[in-house]
Formats: C-alpha cells, structure tokens, sequence
C-alpha cells in the first residue's frame, strides 16, 4: 500500500505539472480540466486496486462497491487543486463488512495529497438524501463510474433519474434555494469588487446551476446539448461558452499559482492576473480594471441567465397561469398582459417592442408597477433586441423615462431592470462605458454602474429616516433632479481627466437629451460637479468656521441646490459598501447643512444670538462664590462654540468645575457616551497644557487600546488651560461601552501626558494583509498645505493608506515640529484615507513661510512612506 500512495503521489505531481505547463502554453480551461479529472481517475483506480488487493479480494470488491465521481469531478472540470467528490455505492446488504477496505482506500487518497469528499450509501439512501437536500441532490446529477460495479451505478442512476423526473418542480425550487443561500454568503452583488470565482454570483455555481435546472426539467445538464434541443438559445449558449471559457481559465491560472484551491479573486490575484494576460489599460483605464470590466461581463451574462431560469421555474407551472390567467389577468391595449404571476407580450406586443424605446419604458412600467416580472420569453426577446435598439429620443420617450426616474416606487427596480436589459444605456450613452468597470481602491465595493443603481436606491430609501436626511429628502421639491443626478455622479469615472468634470458635461448633455428645463439641467449639473464637496468639507474641514460655511453657502445659492446636494452626499456614501454611511457621518453633514442653511436664509446673528443665550445659561447655574471667581468668566468666554452648542450648561458647568481643580500641569478626562451618532467624546484638560505633545500622546493612548479617532480638537483656553476632544468609535464595545471601559481609557489618556514611553498599539488579525491590498490599489502618497482654508490656521491634509498607529506618528512630528494642532478630522475617507491638520505655530499663527511649508511637506512625507 505504502509503494501506491507513494506512486500516486508522485503521478499526481508529474501531471499537475505537465497540466501546469500545457495550461500556460494556452490549452483552453475545459481541456486543461478534463486532463486533470483524467489524471485522478487514474490514481483514484489503482489506490482502489491496492487497497483490495490487501483484503485479498480485488474482483470481490469490484462488484461489491461501486466509485462514482460527483460534482465537478464527475463532470470532468477538475481544477488543479480541487476537492475529489465520491460516493462509495454499495448494494445495502451488509456494509460493515466494507468498513476496512473503505477507511483504508479513503486514507490512502488523502495520503496521496488528494483533498477527498467521500460518501459510503446505497442507492436508497443516497436518493433519500437527495430528496430533502439540494446540495446533495444537486451533486448527484453529474454522477460518473470510475471503477467497480456497473450495475450497482446503472441502478442508482435509474432511481435517481426517476426521482428527479417525479419531483421536477420540487427539485427545481430545492437548486434555486441553495444557491440563493451560496450566494448571499459569499457576494450579495454581482459587482463585489473581491468575488469568489465560483461561488459569487454569476461565478461558476450559476453555470452550474444553469445544467442542474436543465437536467431537473428536461433530463439533460450538458449546455450544447440543451442548446440542440432548443431549450437554449444561440446567444445564450454563445454567452455561456464563453464566460465558462474565462473563468474555468482563471480558475485554473489561480490554483497552479497559488498551489492550493484558491477560488478568491482579491486585489493582487487581480494585479498579476491583469499582467499576466496582456492587459495593457488606457483611456483613463488601469490594466486591472480592464481585466476586471471583462471578468464582470462574463459573471453578468450568466447571472441573467441563471436568473430568468430561476425566475421562470419559480414563476409558477405553465397549467396554473394557463387556467388563472384568462380569469383573473388582463391585457392591455391588445399588446401586453398583466397575469397572475407576470408580465408578458403578446405576439403584436413582441413586434413593437422591437427597437422601440418607448415601448420597451412602457412594459417597464407596466412590471414594475404591477410588482410582477416579466415572462422569460418576453425578458429573453427584449435582451435579444437591445443591441439593435436606436439612442433616438423623441419627447414621449424622454417624458416616460422621466416619470419613471421622479417617482420613488418606481425609480429603483425600473433603472436596475433597464439597466440590466441594456436599455438603460440608450437612454443615458454614459452608462454603456460605466458598465461592470471597477474602481480599483479600497473603499469603493461595487463597480460604477451599480454603485450608481444603488446611490438611487439608497437615497430613496432615506424617506423612511426619521431624522434629518430624511425629512430633507421628502422636501426636495423635484426628485427628478436629484435622481438624475445620483444616476450620472460618477459616469465621469475611467477617464484620463477627473471625473466631477468629465460628470458635469455628461450632464450638460443628459439635460437637453431629456427635454429638462435649463434650470433644471443647470441644477443636476451642478450636483454632478459639487458631488464630492459637501462631503468633503464635513469630513475634511472644520465646520466651525463661519468663513467657510460662507463660502459653501455662496457656492451652492439656494436652499433647494443645498438640500439635494447633502441628501445626495449621504446617498454616494451609502452606497460605497456596506456600513459606510455612519450616524457620525450622516450628523457632521447634517450639521453643515444646517448651518449653511441658515445662511442662505439669512439667519447667521440667530446662531450667534444663541449661543450668546448658552453661555449665560452656564453662568446662571454656577454657584454664587463660582459666578464671582474670574477663572470661570474667562473660561466660559474661551469655550468652543461647537461645544457649548453640543453640552448642555450643566454638563459644562461640571467639566470647568473639574478643570478648576486640576493640580499644576496635572491632567482630567472622561468618557460620554453619544447615542445619536453611536460615537464616544472624550473630553480632556490640561494645566500648563500648551507645547507638551498632549494631542499626539492621547492619540497613542486612545490607539492603543482599540478605538478608532473620527475627529479631534484643541484650544488653548484661558490660563494656557488646554481642551481637547476626541470624537471615537469603540469596535470593543456593541452599543454603549460600559462605564469600566470608560474609566480605563481615560486613565489611559491621563497617564499618556508627558509619558517617555511611545504607546503600544494592539496588533490586529488580518491588519497586514489589509495594509498590503490598501498599498495595492496603487493610490499615490502625497501630503497637501492649504493656507487659504482657514483664516486662523494652516491645514496640512494627508493622503496615504491607514496603519497602526499612523496617526501617533504624524501627530507626534507635528509636535516635534514645533507646531500646534488646532483641530483635526482623521481617517475619513471617500477614496483614500485623508488624516486632516489645522495648525499654528506656537505663537498661535499661520505658517506662512513657503521654506517652512516645504520642511514640514517633506517631513510628513517620510511619516507617511515609513514602513514601520
């Protein structure tokens, strides 16, 4: 037995080796898989021999047993380091006594190097299976005989074909359920930027569950031979070959690199594949991002497969609709009819449909209004006929669009629906460029034109808010605008020029196009172009400053502009990736619209007025002795205006209490809990504070143990007293951190005041790997000096990827640079990782010499590229 696997192995690596170089000399996917499977058959029938042959029975075992390859296996489309799927079928009488001849051929595989799924059953318990499982009967289809007895297979096959005929439909529904489950574990999108080769949507599973719905059906899995019976189409079966072509090759490619079963297809399989297969990008395009727009073609042709074959076996039988339909459905105009179940043309209504843009809007409408799908034929006609359907626009096609675009219920399944029939894109020529290209960086999680389709969906979705975004939504008085927008946002993307432009003359376009009014063109153009401004300046600025809510609110003029710009920045957001859109996110820009929107309603003194209010509310509920006591006068005369808007007067009555007992140089911090925005505030005093490095050392503390900084600031009060405030968020704790916790990180942060020891950072699982796919997307390290952003500071922005302790590090130059942090937003991001300075010199000045700023440039530079 030994001499066998020893054998086995070393056939085995031969022949991945030759497969490997056969593979790299160009032999296609299929036939590279169909080698493999030949190579394992090979091994699994003489391991079998040899362990028979140690019983002493090797013909006895061949008629007692039958080794039936499932799966892929049994299909003949082994990958190079794919699992080897058998069932063992024995005749039901007396399988113990198999037991040893099983575990010792079973071992031997494994000590071959094989990665074997094995099963012992007769053909009743398999089939038993089957019948309450959809994996395992899903398995059971591409069965194959590779040694042993032929009539133990020849039975299995004929109760399981006769099973599979009895409960068609049942079994059907059982395929579609497991795979809805596959793919809502390893990709909820079609456009997941990191996809499971076979398992995401569209991967692999969908061709596989193409064949399993085929042989349910019509007693046949092999797609050239549903294509000769015409269950398949020629574009469909064309689409299919093709896209099992690419990805059986990539598959391929990636387990003989990987030298194990790597399926994923993360951010550097994507680099080296791209280079590996020619793919030299131009036209604003990366090499990646062209491999990538092709590996989305492909999975997309096959999940429109799979879902019309889905939808159509779930739809209902034909006899049900046949006899309901004439009763309850109803046609419209002769042309359509709206049945029981779906939607479908007539035969009149498949003609017109025919390169009719208008039409095609219509029984759109008619779907989605009616909440029905269309029939598989009358979806299969319209998909076939796209390409040959006309850009022409008359004013009835744009004004149906149009409605469709306005109208909330509508909007959203009727764009993904035209998109996905490739309508979409005769409406809006942008979107056939935008079509599945990637956006190669680490936040983006979707392609461009579902990122668009989502962003409509997202801010639709924002009417049920009770909060801010959402009353601003339900009061933006023409949702076409602001949909249209959200549609052509990020259509500029994949261009050698920056893509707000590139956006804004797509608009400039799209308008007129559309029959919009000028003012109506001007508007959604203005909200392409701005699209990442509002956003920025919440997440990148600081909104304390009247002099830059000012400029904001002269840049967007009216309120109305105002109000679709922040609901459609929190859109873009939302629909970057999962968890995107934070409470703290959605209140920093809700705070800045606020603001601007007094402004432009001339309202900027009632602001004023107010806090003026607040601060005589804090006097007022001092005690007698500390309303008499000038530390607290001037204290209160020093406070932040975004403080005291935030803290009620008695809890800043309490902080200045605290801040009054503090010893010489001594140091005070505490924790509270914000449940709007799920953020933690720590607020920080120090005597004697001014030019000890307090903000770097409390950004160590607060890394060290965990919490993630979202935003920061400093003033230096009255009695060179120092505040801080850090806004954090604390992945430690669900909800409320504990009191504990608390207390803990704000001894920390005490205890971090004049430390000689640098802070330990925790090392995280899986933090290296993160830092090298960030490092991948290629984004460039820079550092910018804004000196015309702030009128009492100098804002230092850097761009770079995130790492431990990367924010200790550039405060902490800062410091040594004789600098002073005013304010900071940290590690937000819409595209990179953006860590924002405002800074003075220690007198408390801008810098404004240019070889200062070129030192402090190029010292934020060696932070940044220092891989520590």
């Amino acid at each position: 037995m030994a001499d066998a696997i020893s054998a086995a192995r070393d056939e085995i690596s031969a022949g991945r080796e030759r497969m490997r170089e056969m593979h790299d000399r160009g032999l296609d996917g299929l036939q590279v898989c169909n080698r493999l499977t030949t190579l394992v058959d090979g091994v699994i029938g003489k391991l079998f021999d040899a362990a028979a042959a140690v019983e002493g029975d090797a013909a006895g075992a061949r008629t007692k047993l039958a080794l039936v390859a499932l799966g892929g296996y049994g299909r003949r489309q082994s990958a190079p380091y794919s699992d080897v799927d058998l069932m063992l079928l024995h005749s039901g009488a007396e399988p113990e006594s198999l037991a040893q001849l099983v575990r010792r051929f079973t071992n031997s595989v494994f000590d071959a190097g094989l990665q074997l799924g094995s099963s012992l059953r007769s053909a009743e318990e398999a089939i038993a299976l089957a019948r309450t499982d959809g994996v395992i009967c899903s398995s059971l289809i591409d069965n194959r005989l590779i040694a042993g007895s032929q009539p133990l297979h020849d039975h299995f096959r004929e109760l399981f074909d006769r099973m599979v005929r009895k409960r068609s439909k049942a079994v059907c529904k059982s395929f579609c359920d497991a795979r809805a489950e596959e793919r809502n574990q390893y990709g909820e999108s079609l456009y997941l930027l990191e996809p499971h080769v076979k398992r995401s949507r569209g991967g692999l599973r969908d061709i596989h569950l193409l064949r399993w719905i085929g042989f349910a059906e019509l007693g046949e899995s092999d797609p050239d031979r549903l294509f000769m019976q015409g269950a398949m189409s020629k574009f469909d079966h064309h689409r299919l070959q093709n896209a099992q072509a690419f990805l059986l090759r990539l598959r391929n490619e990636m387990q003989f690199h990987a030298n194990s079963a790597k399926d994923l297809l993360d951010r550097a399989e994507q680099l080296r594949v791209a280079a590996l297969m020619g793919y030299r990008g131009g036209e604003g395009l990366l090499p990646v991002e062209q491999f990538m727009r092709d590996y989305f073609r492909h999975t997309n042709h096959v999940w429109q497969m799979a879902r019309r074959r889905e939808a159509a076996n779930l739809a209902g039988s034909t006899m049900t609709s046949r006899v309901l339909d004439p009763v309850l459905g109803r046609k419209v105009e002769g042309d359509y009819r709206i049945g029981v179940r779906q939607v479908s043309a007539t035969r009149s209504g498949l003609t017109k449909l025919q390169g009719n843009l208008g039409e095609v809007l219509r029984i759109v409408e008619l779907s989605v209004s009616e909440g029905k799908p269309l029939d598989h034929g009358t979806y299969s006609a319209l998909l076939l006929a796209a390409p040959e359907c006309g850009e022409e626009m008359g004013s009835a096609v744009a004004e149906r669009f149009l409605y469709l675009l306005g109208t909330p219920t509508l909007a959203p399944r009727a764009l993904r629906l035209l998109h996905e029939l490739g309508y979409l894109e005769k409406i809006i020529p942008a979107m056939k460029h935008a079509r599945c290209l990637l956006q190669f960086n680490q936040y983006h999680k979707f392609t461009v034109d579902e990122h668009s389709l989502q962003a409509v969906e997202q801010v639709i979705g924002f009417a049920k808010r009770d909060d801010a975004l959402g009353e601003a939504y339900r009061n933006v008085v023409d949702k076409r605008r602001l949909h249209l927008a959200l549609l052509l946002h990020d259509l500029g993307k994949g261009f050698e020029e920056e893509h707000s432009e590139v956006g804004r003359r797509i608009a400039e376009e799209i308008g007129p196009r559309l029959g919009l009014h000028p003012s109506a063109t001007r508007d959604v153009s203005f909200l392409v172009h701005q699209h990442l401004n509002m956003t920025d300046l919440a997440l990148r600025r600081d909104i304390g400053d009247r002099e830059l809510i000012g400029r904001f609110a002269e840049l967007v003029a009216t309120p109305d502009r105002l109000r679709m710009l922040y609901v459609l920045s929190a859109a873009d957001l939302a629909a970057v990736g999962p968890d995107v859109l934070t409470q703290w996110k959605v209140q920093v820009l809700s705070e800045l619209f606020y603001k601007t929107l007094a402004v432009l309603e001339g309202k900027p003194s009632a602001q004023a007025a107010t806090l003026s209010d607040r601060r005589r509310e804090i006097v007022d509920l001092l005690t007698p002795a500390e309303q008499s006591d000038p530390w607290f006068q001037r204290q209160i005369e020093a406070l932040p205006a975004a403080l005291v808007a935030a803290r009620s007067g008695r809890e800043i009555g309490e902080a200045l209490r605290r801040f009054r007992k503090l010893p010489e140089r001594g140091a005070d911090a505490w924790g509270h809990y914000n449940a709007n925005n799920a953020t933690v505030e720590f607020i920080v005093g120090v005597d004697r504070g001014h030019g000890r490095g307090a903000f770097s050392s409390m950004a160590g503390a607060l890394s060290s143990n965990g919490l993630q900084i979202l935003a920061a600031d400093m003033q230096v009060m009255a009695d060179d007293l120092l505040l801080l405030r850090f806004a954090v968020t604390d992945p430690d704790s669900k909800g409320e951190p504990p009191p504990s916790r608390l207390a803990a990180v704000s001894k920390d942060i005490i205890a971090s005041v004049d430390s000689k020891e640098p802070p330990r950072f925790r090392k995280i699982w899986g933090q290296d790997s993160a830092e090298a796919s960030l490092r991948l997307t290629g984004l460039p390290n820079n550092v910018r000096i804004d000196n015309a952003a702030s009128a009492g500071a100098t804002v230092v922005e850097v761009y770079t990827f995130d790492r431990t302790g990367l924010l200790y590090s550039l405060a902490r130059r800062l410091h040594d640079l004789e600098l002073t942090i005013c304010h900071a937003k940290i590690a937000t991001n819409i595209d990179q990782v953006v860590d924002v300075f405002y800074v003075t010199n220690r007198g408390g000045e801008k810098i404004e010499d240019e070889a200062r700023l070129d030192h402090i440039r190029r010292e934020m530079m060696a932070v940044i590229e220092a891989r520590t």
